[in-house]
């Protein structure tokens, strides 16, 4: 059973038969971009706990990047420690620049 697992896995890496120059111009040559992509997905992701939704919208301090479901100045507005947080700094900015 593990002989199988094992040659599945070589197959699937593309190193049965050629040797490892498959396995470095073929499967192991994705993995970059497989980082590029979960590193892309953290930063674009709502921040909101649970959520997996794009988030395009950031709140008022910069810190963090929400959905129009959990962004405080987007209708539909879920109320929590986020808009707290949002009105807070936004209130600090008006007395900033007053």
């Amino acid at each position: 059973m593990l002989k199988n697992i094992w040659e599945w896995f070589l197959w699937f890496t593309g190193v049965t038969d050629v040797g490892w120059s498959a396995w470095w111009g073929g499967f192991f040559s994705c993995l970059p971009l497989f980082g590029v992509f979960a590193v892309v997905w953290r930063r674009l992701k709502c921040h909101a706990p649970g959520c997996h939704r794009i988030g395009l919208h950031r709140t008022a301090d910069g810190l963090y990047v929400l959905c129009r479901k959990h962004h405080p100045d987007v209708p539909n507005k879920q109320r929590s420690n986020t808009f707290k947080n949002h009105t807070s700094m936004q209130k600090r900015k008006k007395i900033v620049t007053e």
